[in-house]
């Protein structure tokens, strides 16, 4: 039988074409999340967004995929878009996650895991606002004005969603129901959710009277049908700020605590309110949990500044002490730092939360199998006796019972016998010595070894040598 030859070239090139922008529905089993959850150690840190650490070589390409998950593993848990060769179709069916080939999106997601078993994915679920392209402009769930013009939000420049219209909910019901059908991803994340009562959406003046209903119940409504949508094996958590939402709490696994450095600088008062909540987090939402303090660096100075290394022990601490949460520490929408001070492993926690040391106000301390968190706000420099000699992670102060922790500050002190290797041990011959001090005193004035984060090796360094005698 003879073919021509036109017909069969139009007939292979389909067919290529069919097999390059084929789409797959991303339907794939979940591992178990309380696991991964459970079985991490401390500290515990997550990332959102930006997956760039400054202190790691950093390719040209940051999208390369042997950098990007090398970065993402560090952290536990990661907060952003739907993961990597997964993306949305929408279309007459509904939402749904798609990909070319999800077995090859299965592979990137095992290596991800493969270096840190207990990673966790939560895709970010935009229902209050989007880029213009995102839908149709004649989509019938944007916001508009009495004109009928689609309203834009003027601090992120994303045009309003009116969520409290029946059919926007079950659009977003239905796209949770999507991202917690593909295995890939773990959960979701719901932004502005600061407030049970507000009266409108990213702070936008004078909106409320445009939504079709209370956007109030709205949020509420809308997160009370996606839980019973997607189930209990699903997280589900949402940027609370500071804010308690008792209302919210039964169908949340857990809060993405944005603080803000703003005009409050983290007073001691915002640090109490920053307590208090996380606090309350731990007690009412559900199982499994999973909070994240978020905390915004110092801004006028490099991340490994004496300031920002003082400032992410305190914050570090004030997680260890007060929750089984996730800690991250950067400048506010940009990139992050890998602080050696969490390499430190503190094991799983055994002691109470939010325990004072010896009834002083303002100093918490809690245990862990492998040693002790201490987060001091009390106003004043601390003297820390241990029931056993510990070494400072930070201090390098080695093998004692009796620490100094300043204020403002926190520190993680580990036990002894299990040998772990300390800052002040620079030759890493297991032992703190003369040898120590000869490394220092003959690289002063270089960056390195900078063992206080100074940015150059002084006098200061080789006091924390001498004292880890």
């Amino acid at each position: 039988m003879k073919v021509n030859m036109r017909y069969f070239l139009i007939g292979l090139w389909l067919c290529v074409a069919t097999s390059i922008y084929a789409e797959e529905i991303c339907i794939i089993d979940r591992p178990p999340i309380v696991e991964r959850i459970e079985n991490r150690t401390y500290p515990s840190t997550f990332g959102d967004m930006e997956h760039v650490l400054l202190n790691y070589p950093r390719p040209d390409n940051i999208w390369e995929w042997s950098y990007l998950k090398e970065m993402r593993a560090h952290h536990d848990l990661f907060v952003g878009g739907l993961f990597r060769g997964l993306q949305w179709r929408f279309g007459h069916e509904g939402s749904k996650v798609v990909t070319a080939e999800v077995q090859h999106t299965q592979y990137f997601r095992n290596q991800l895991q493969e270096l840190n078993p207990n990673f966790l994915y939560l895709a970010a679920l935009f229902y209050y606002g989007a880029a213009p392209d995102v839908y149709p402009e004649d989509w019938p769930y944007w916001l508009r004005d009495e004109a009928g013009n689609r309203i834009q939000d003027t601090g992120y420049g994303e045009l309003l969603i009116d969520y409290t219209h029946p059919g926007a909910q079950d659009h977003f019901v239905q796209r949770a129901i999507a991202i917690a059908q593909c295995g890939i991803l773990d959960g979701i994340f719901l932004d502005w959710w600061a407030g049970e009562d507000r009266e409108d959406t990213l702070g936008e003046p004078g909106t409320a009277d445009l939504y079709h209903s209370n956007t109030a119940d709205a949020r509420i409504s809308l997160l009370r049908r996606i839980r019973e949508a997607v189930g209990d094996d699903f997280l589900i958590i949402a940027n609370t700020t500071t804010n308690k939402v008792p209302r919210s709490a039964p169908y949340l696994n857990g809060t993405f605590m944005e603080t803000f450095r703003n005009d409050r600088d983290y007073s001691r008062e915002y640090l109490i309110e920053i307590e208090d909540a996380l606090s309350w987090y731990e007690e009412n939402f559900r199982y499994p949990q999973v909070n994240c303090l978020s905390i915004q660096a110092i801004p006028s100075e490099s991340l490994d500044s004496v300031r920002n290394q003082q400032q992410a022990r305190l914050f570090t601490t004030l997680s260890l002490t007060h929750s089984d949460g996730y800690i991250l520490y950067k400048y506010e929408d940009g990139d992050g730092y890998w602080y050696p001070f969490w390499d430190a492993d503190l094991g799983t926690p055994i002691g109470e939360k939010a325990q004072l040391y010896e009834d002083t106000e303002g100093l918490f301390i809690r245990e862990f199998t492998n040693g002790w968190a201490v987060y001091n706000r009390s106003g004043t420099e601390q003297q820390i006796e241990l029931p056993e000699n510990v070494s400072g992670v930070a201090s390098g102060v080695k093998d004692k019972r009796s620490h100094t922790l300043p204020d403002l500050d926190g520190e993680i002190f580990l036990k002894s016998e299990l040998e772990t290797p300390f800052i002040a041990d620079i030759n890493k011959d297991g032992i703190v010595n003369i040898l120590d001090l000869v490394v220092v005193v003959n690289a002063f004035g270089e960056a390195e070894p900078d063992l206080n984060g100074d940015g150059v090796v002084n006098i200061l360094d080789l006091v924390i040598v001498a004292n880890a005698f």
